[in-house]
């Protein structure tokens, strides 16, 4: 069962309470607005309805039903209406609440497709029946057969799940064991078209990771048996899920974790089945015990590791408080170990770490100073921190710096970090050179940007593989540098190598895979606007024969330029982070926002149909609420809140609106003044713009006093004619 099918039965199950307490007239014109029915034809079969309850009973009909006209709607349409009903709480919040209560179950029929990969006590049960007794030795081997044939050839690797007595400390449940697995349901099922693509693949990093994946999906059973285990069995009702082996293995094995999250978000998106919460509070528990508290506290770290990466940032903030908790009672016990503090130290990196995600940079920074103030206080005690456990810290801080838009101090700490870390933990090495990269790109320092991000995927793809996130990672960011500085048809391959490899190393919609439709977003939105191609990533640091994104079509086709593809991969990221963050937290879908408003605005500037005006409104409306996050989060003078100005500017200059971009490009230049040195490009480019709207309005004497004042600024302060060249802006300037 899909994710799609699971909500819509959980709209028949309460079928009876949505018809009598919905009011129709309050939901359409919000439904037709998030696209989830057709203004047309849905709302014409409603309105056919003779009565409020026959209405609400149409409006469910529609929502039910998948008609040609729906083909437009959402993936996460449920969220949506769910977030719709959530505007009125006074009136849908139970009605609301019923619906997230309602548990999906798997028919019968589906567990005869998962009956293959279960532990050898199903196929004994399945064998031990009445009628198997009498059966000749030929018919039972017959039937074996049969069985075997429903195999497919993945299947064969799959272990079959076996209990480790001793990883529930030496628990001896033989005799009630067969009773819990015969009530057990197994939701997680394998993911068959990515094992397909995998197997059929002629890449040996492809077929690496299949046979990885199978034992991944054994662990995975492993797993989801242990917890059904502690959840019914009542002699292990005071074990925790922390004194198992198999959970030591997956927080231990850092490099395979990665494999886990599709099963994690397939059971809670489908089913309402959250293990990664069911880990937190196992771990609380742990914490609250107050028995080998510094054994918890590291595995904590190991899940608030595991839980970052798999995005779940708010529970990585609850875990990291609990432990600073913990670590704080036993200071103030008189507990002064260096250990102690160390992990003092590691929990306001976290902190940091989690803060950066939520655009929380007040705190962040506060953060900052109480791990200096450790260090601090430590160094005058004699003790003195690792240089690896500063290398987070830098790295963060790193993180820090470049959200509150200090280039220069995030360049700073990312090279510092790089002096110390431990050249074996390429996980941290990547994080910084991709950071380095972030800043250098953001001070168009180009020729350091390009070498450091060809470096981070040189050194991923030798030390991590082509089937590791941390390979995506560098990726990501040699996308984010092409995007600004060489913007031609490569650098769109490029981007769409990155997805496409993305979503085979993590095989579901990660938040990894919504920033890469970002990226791809982004890349035809530059290359639909490019006229000419810019120069191809090349350095003598690297070899020339080095193919850093292989399998990569040279041509793109009309398809993947068209105006309606980069719209189509700016939704599919906003649409996952929905799923992700929920449709209210604006501050975490902010820059998807963003992403999307863009891509409105550039198809405002080539739609010539009747939807330019609704596009128009959509980009605006998203803008002016990005504004508002970025002048709550930043300050009103910030440089995010420059940035939403000036894309303002661009959605009203592709509506000939001139005066009202001249007005925003003028607020973004007044930030600027601020917030900028006077030889930023930022501060330049938009300079540039300005001086081409008045070209645009013929105001010529404006135009040429602005491309002068430019033209002094980039023979001022020495930049190179290749940067020049990049400044694509300013092309109507004789040199």
């Amino acid at each position: 069962m899909d994710r799609d099918n699971a909500n819509a039965t959980r709209l028949r199950v309460n079928r009876i309470a949505l018809i009598q307490q919905i009011d129709t007239q309050e939901l359409i014109p919000k439904l037709i607005r998030a696209r989830i029915i057709s203004s047309d034809h849905d709302v014409q079969y409603i309105y056919q309805g003779t009565s409020k309850i026959d209405r609400a009973r149409r409006l469910i009909d529609c929502l039910l039903k998948k008609q040609p006209e729906h083909i437009n709607r959402p993936a996460n349409w449920f969220l949506l209406f769910r977030s719709i009903l959530l505007e009125n709480p006074s009136v849908y919040n139970d009605l609301v609440t019923a619906l997230d209560n309602t548990i999906i179950r798997v028919p019968d029929s589906i567990h005869l497709k998962s009956y293959v990969f279960t532990n050898g006590s199903n196929v004994n049960r399945e064998n031990i029946n009445q009628n198997s007794i009498h059966k000749s030795e030929q018919q039972q081997n017959n039937e074996q057969k049969k069985n075997s044939d429903m195999i497919n050839n993945y299947q064969h690797y799959i272990k079959n799940i076996e209990f480790d007595r001793y990883a529930m400390n030496k628990v001896v449940i033989e005799g009630s064991f067969q009773k819990v697995i015969d009530n057990l349901t197994y939701h997680s099922q394998i993911p068959e078209r990515l094992f397909d693509q995998l197997y059929h693949s002629t890449n040996s990093y492809d077929r690496e990771q299949y046979y990885t994946e199978q034992k991944i999906f054994d662990k995975m059973r492993r797993i989801e048996l242990l917890i059904n285990l502690l959840k019914q069995e009542k002699s292990l009702s005071n074990k925790n899920i922390f004194d198992t082996e198999i959970i030591d293995l997956l927080l231990d094995d850092s490099i395979h974790q990665h494999y886990f999250y599709k099963y994690f978000f397939s059971l809670s998106s489908i089913y309402g089945i959250y293990y990664d919460q069911k880990f937190v509070h196992a771990l609380k528990e742990s914490l609250n015990k107050e028995d080998n508290i510094l054994n918890i506290v590291e595995k904590g770290f190991l899940l608030h590791h595991f839980l970052y990466n798999y995005g779940r940032y708010e529970l990585c903030q609850q875990i990291i408080e609990c432990i600073i908790q913990s670590l704080t009672k036993l200071v103030k016990q008189h507990n002064q170990k260096p250990i102690i503090w160390t992990y003092l130290f590691r929990g306001c990196c976290a902190l940091v770490q989690v803060h950066n995600q939520s655009f929380q940079i007040q705190q962040a920074w506060a953060r900052i100073e109480a791990a200096n103030e450790i260090t601090d206080s430590l160094k005058i005690s004699g003790i003195e921190i690792a240089n690896h456990e500063y290398v987070w810290l830098y790295s963060v801080i790193s993180q820090t710096a470049y959200e509150d838009a200090n280039f220069d101090a995030c360049i700073q700490y990312n090279y510092k970090g790089l002096k110390l870390v431990d050249k074996n933990n390429h996980s941290l090495v990547i994080d910084l050179l991709c950071s380095l990269t972030h800043g250098l790109t953001s001070k168009w320092i180009m020729n350091k940007a390009q070498a450091t991000a060809l470096m981070a995927v040189q050194y991923a793809t030798k030390y991590c593989g082509r089937n590791s996130p941390i390979y995506i990672h560098a990726l990501q960011q040699l996308v984010q540098y092409s995007n600004e500085f060489i913007q031609d048809r490569s650098s769109v391959e490029l981007a769409q190598y990155t997805l496409d490899r993305a979503r085979i190393v993590y095989g579901y919609e990660s938040l990894i895979v919504a920033h890469c439709h970002r990226a791809l977003s982004k890349s035809l939105i530059n290359l639909a606007s490019t006229i000419h191609p810019r120069h191809n990533i090349q350095d003598s640091l690297f070899e020339d024969n080095i193919n850093y994104y292989p399998n990569t079509t040279t041509t793109t086709t009309t398809k993947d330029l068209s105006s309606s593809a980069y719209l189509h991969h700016a939704n599919e990221a906003f649409r996952i982070a929905q799923d992700w963050f929920g449709v209210e937290d604006r501050i975490r879908l902010f820059p998807f926002k963003m992403s999307l408003a863009h891509a409105l605005q550039a198809q405002i500037a080539v739609d010539i149909s009747d939807k330019k005006n609704t596009y128009f409104k959509d980009a605006m409306e998203l803008l002016n609420d990005c504004l508002s996050i970025a002048q709550d989060i930043f300050g009103s003078m910030s440089f995010k809140v420059a940035q939403v100005h000036r894309l303002q500017s661009a959605t009203y200059l592709s509506k000939k609106m001139y005066n009202e971009a001249e007005q925003e490009l003028n607020k973004c230049l007044q930030i600027y003044k601020l917030c900028l040195p006077p030889n930023s490009f930022h501060y330049l480019v938009t300079n540039a713009s300005l001086g081409l709207l008045y070209k645009q309005q013929q105001n010529y004497e404006q135009a040429l006093i602005l491309f002068q004042n430019i033209a002094e600024s980039l023979g001022k302060f020495c930049f190179s004619k290749e940067q020049v060249t990049v400044c694509s802006e300013i092309s109507s300037i004789e040199f």
